[in-house]
């Protein structure tokens, strides 16, 4: 467009110049103009490719991401002191798409389930929220690849002996408090089921975490299972519990209890999955994922590319 401009602004100056007869005289000659074929051609060619570079340096067309959160749980996703969305699971996924100039990421906050029922319709294109895999939502949904190596550990009364590291048998008698329909409950459920002879007390609640936790510092309830980043990186220091903590057999660091972002199922949207996951592996392996977590963690639980 602006080669275009210019000929047309060199065009009309020449013609006035030439009606006002300024040329006659003139000491400078111009380029002499060829009848040849072949020199016409050329000169032809290379205009055609300086316009195909200054068509190269147009930008691409940006693509618009929506991001959908439930701004909930701290540290991983929820709002700061400033009104702000912010947490590991943000940060994190805006360090992501600060290497992908190729997509615009535009943040959205509902509810949980509308998360999902948003994701079904590909009215949100990705979801962050410290999203575990199940065979039911890997059905619905494409995984990136893990954001980082999550933990269980077992948070319980000050007064109760346990070894550091417990499995679900040394808990048998004992009386657990926690949601419905999360992890830890329905680990302890199957347990229950499998082991009728050894049965952990269940006591649903709604209750926050927060309340849960001064419900097992007052001696309500024994305990309950919680993300060992979640625990550490936010509810023990937000609120220093006189309370001890045992990791839990089979749910430590490494051992498949990763978390993830999840990706509305359209054909378009397998390659955002890989520009996701090649971005987040630099991530990582600059440092910048380490930093967050201990950031809002308290340690480092960066997913391992070896």
């Amino acid at each position: 467009m602006r080669n275009k401009t210019l000929k047309k602004i060199v065009t009309i100056t020449l013609s006035t110049i030439l009606s006002a007869g300024i040329l006659v005289g003139c000491a400078a000659q111009a380029a002499p103009a060829t009848s040849d074929p072949e020199d016409a051609a050329a000169q032809e060619v290379q205009v055609t490719e300086g316009e195909q570079d200054a068509d190269a340096t147009e930008p691409a067309e940006v693509r618009t991401i929506y991001a959908v959160t439930g701004a909930s749980p701290r540290p991983f996703t929820y709002y700061g002191d400033d009104n702000e969305l912010t947490g590991q699971n943000i940060e994190l996924v805006t360090a992501i798409f600060d290497k992908l100039p190729q997509y615009e990421l535009v943040w959205e906050v509902t509810d949980f389930p509308s998360i999902f029922a948003g994701l079904d319709s590909d009215k949100y294109q990705l979801g962050v929220n410290n999203f575990a895999k199940n065979p039911e939502r890997a059905e619905k949904y494409i995984f990136t690849d893990p954001i980082f190596s999550n933990a269980y550990i077992i948070v319980y009364r000050k007064d109760l002996e346990l070894p550091e590291k417990l499995d679900f048998p040394d808990l048998a008698g004992l009386n657990y408090v926690g949601q419905t329909a999360i992890n830890g409950t329905t680990a302890i459920e199957n347990f229950n089921d499998e082991n009728p002879d050894k049965l952990i007390n269940i006591n649903y609640t709604e209750e926050d975490l927060n309340v849960q936790l001064s419900d097992i510092e007052a001696g309500k309830y024994d305990f309950l299972i919680i993300d060992k980043p979640m625990y550490w990186g936010f509810y023990q220091p937000e609120f220093g519990y006189d309370l001890n903590t045992a990791d839990l057999a089979g749910y430590g660091v490494g051992e498949g209890l990763d978390s993830y972002l999840i990706v509305s199922k359209t054909a378009e949207n397998e390659q955002l999955v890989k520009d996701i996951n090649a971005a987040l592996k630099e991530v990582v392996e600059e440092g910048t994922s380490k930093e967050l977590n201990e950031k809002y963690f308290g340690d480092d639980y960066s997913p391992s590319y070896n």
